[in-house]
């Protein structure tokens, strides 16, 4: 992986921080109102949380290779 900057490291830092926080949240919630309306127990519960963190890898992973192509480092 190529050296990024002080402020390209922080923003992918941030992003992924913020963007796992709320995808884990948002899919915790809905997968427990799904439980509670379904009567599924905690299955969709775990289902939403872990589709959250999946979702927060893949838009940092997006991120790092934008970072990559614009730098003009994605052909190496």
């Amino acid at each position: 992986m190529p050296a990024l900057s002080t402020l390209q490291a922080l923003g992918i830092v941030t992003q992924f921080g913020l963007v796992c926080a709320l995808a884990v949240w948002l899919g915790y919630l809905a997968g427990s109102w799904l439980d509670s309306r379904l009567g599924t127990g905690f299955i969709l519960t775990l289902v939403g949380a872990i589709g959250g963190m999946v979702s927060a890898i893949t838009s940092t992973l997006q991120l790092m290779n934008y970072i990559k192509r614009r730098d003009g480092r994605g052909r190496e």
